[in-house]
């Protein structure tokens, strides 16, 4: 009977934590920043919907974001500012689970 009631504890410990772990948001869900430290700063803004915005290079652009692979993503935008510049521009971004930033170079988070 002592064995049973183990089981039956482990079973429902396993459930609980298996349950708690995976909330399904991904990790660059969010807004990440990078400064150069003299007050010039770049925002990136990864969507729940995939949507993707910045503001850097004093412009704003706008697009999509997709998961590559488990640390991999791919970023499709174009300028919000000028709609007769119509560029599709693409980037590959890293996320570092570590120390929870991206790379175009590195990003922190902030909100």
């Amino acid at each position: 009977m002592r064995i049973i009631a183990i089981l039956i504890l482990v079973t429902v410990a396993f459930t609980a934590f298996s349950c708690c772990t995976g909330s399904g948001e991904d990790p660059v869900i969010g807004t990440w920043e990078w400064s150069d430290g003299k007050g010039y700063t770049e925002q990136y803004t990864f969507g729940e919907d995939s949507s993707f915005s910045a503001v850097a290079l004093g412009s704003n652009f706008s697009g999509t974001w997709e998961r590559v692979s488990r640390d991999h993503y791919l970023v499709t935008y174009a300028y919000r500012d000028d709609p007769l510049h119509n560029e599709i521009l693409t980037e590959n971004v890293h996320y570092d689970e570590t120390t929870d930033a991206i790379y175009f170079p590195a990003h922190r988070r902030v909100a």
